[in-house]
Parts: C-alpha cells; sequence; structure tokens
C-alpha cells in the first residue's frame, strides 16, 4: 500500500523557508523584545479588590475593582484598572462624600492624578449626577476637570444640564461648565 503525503514536498519546504527567512526572525525578535519590556509587565497585579486608604485611622478613599495592575518599573509609576473602578470618597469613615463609577482608570502616582474613562459618573452628597465619558482628579489640586461631553443632573434646581468641558471641586458641589447646551429646567409648581 503507498501512503500519500498530505501536502506536496515542495509545499512543505516553501512554508519551512518561509518560517526561517529573516523577516520570520526578525518579528519574532521584536516578540520577545515585547514581552520581556519590563516596562510592560506589572509588576502585581490583583483580582476583586476592595482597598482602602486611610489617614489618620479614618478611611479617606475606597475603590472596588475586578483587577488592579500596577507597573512600578515603567517610566512613571502608574496603577491600571482596567475592568473598571468604583471608588469613593469619605468625609469621615461612614458619610461619603462623593464616588466615582468608570469603565477604566489609571493612577498616576507621581503626578497624584487620576484617569477615569468610559461611562464616567460621578455622584455627590447632594445627590448630583455627572456623567462624561473622560475625567481627571488631581488630588494636588483637589479639582475634578474634563474636555469631554458632560451631562449633568441636578437634583437642589431641579435642572439636567449638557454642555463641553467641566472643572469642579472634588466633592462635586461647586462646579463650572465651560460650554452649556440644551439644558433643561424643571419647575415645581406646587411650591
Amino acid at each position: 500500500m503507498k501512503r500519500v503525503a498530505p501536502y506536496p514536498l515542495s509545499l512543505s519546504a516553501a512554508l519551512l523557508l518561509a518560517a526561517l527567512s529573516p523577516s520570520a526572525c526578525k518579528s519574532d525578535i521584536e516578540k520577545i523584545r515585547e514581552i520581556n519590556d519590563i516596562q510592560n509587565i506589572p509588576s502585581l497585579r490583583i483580582e476583586n479588590l476592595d482597598g482602602r486608604m486611610t489617614e489618620l485611622g479614618g478611611i479617606k478613599v475606597r475603590f472596588i475593582t475586578p483587577e488592579l495592575r500596577q507597573f512600578y518599573f515603567a517610566e512613571e509609576k502608574y496603577t491600571d484598572f482596567p475592568k473598571g473602578i468604583k471608588l469613593y470618597r469619605y468625609l469621615d469613615s461612614a458619610t461619603v462624600e462623593a464616588s466615582v463609577v468608570a469603565d477604566h482608570a489609571i493612577n498616576y502616582e507621581a503626578k497624584e492624578l487620576w484617569e477615569a474613562t468610559g461611562n464616567v459618573v460621578v455622584k455627590n452628597m447632594q445627590g448630583d449626577e455627572l456623567r462624561t465619558e473622560k475625567l481627571f482628579w488631581s488630588q494636588k489640586t483637589k479639582k475634578i476637570y474634563t474636555d469631554a461631553l458632560v451631562n449633568i443632573i441636578d437634583t437642589e434646581k431641579g435642572a439636567v444640564i449638557f454642555g463641553k468641558g467641566l472643572t469642579s471641586d472634588e466633592s462635586f458641589t461647586d462646579y463650572e461648565i465651560k460650554e452649556v447646551f440644551n439644558s433643561v429646567i424643571y419647575v415645581d409648581d406646587k411650591k
């Protein structure tokens, strides 16, 4: 009985030569360098974290995340929350002053700067709500800001405000919208 190879010998030889060609080796070497680049490898990875930052024994910030990755060997150290984050800022250990939920966040440690992206929702103690796609929180200046589109539901004024760009204190109680448009204010006739 005669056996037939699944591929002709010339096709097998051509595939072997293509795999061993200098361009194939170069891309493999680049891939190895990418893998071995210590700046791109997390120094620490934690799943399902419920973390707290305390000051004088009291909780100041609490964050909940499905995944945290720290990059200590990157040129600029940072902590990445690739699967989203829920962050709560406390007045005291029992009173939430403001909360932030986002699909993705990065904390740049040296700059004391947080960047939240994707379905960012901020709520303050009064129940006001800010929605945007990108938001920064500077721990140095104690401000939150964005140049992206914003949607604010102001419960005290009974308003829905749309705009572009915002600067606020970190508790989201005193804010200024750079460009306001298509806003609605609800009036309660019973008052």
